[in-house]
């Protein structure tokens, strides 16, 4: 049997395992990807808001915010970043 190269089937491969989530407003989240319907609303567990900035010395830092399960809203979402293998 063949496999289907669609992007909704590397979605579904992406199931249990962490993707990142970018949304409107330039927000990032990292969570592991549960679920997802029709919309592409996603449900995720342990999720963490993701904020970047810049220090004194100029170097990029990373700080997050711990969400726990959420769902995000398929048409607040820019791109989503799968789960690689």
């Amino acid at each position: 049997m063949q496999r289907s190269n669609r992007p909704i089937d590397y979605l579904k491969d992406s199931i249990d395992k962490i993707i990142l989530i970018k949304v409107k407003r330039n927000r990032l989240f990292r969570a592991e990807l549960k679920s997802f319907d029709e919309h592409l609303n996603v449900y995720v567990n342990r999720a963490q808001q993701i904020y970047e900035y810049q220090d004194e010395e100029g170097n990029i830092r990373e700080e997050h915010e711990e969400l726990g399960d959420i769902v995000i809203r398929g048409d607040n979402i820019i791109f989503i970043n799968l789960a690689s293998g």
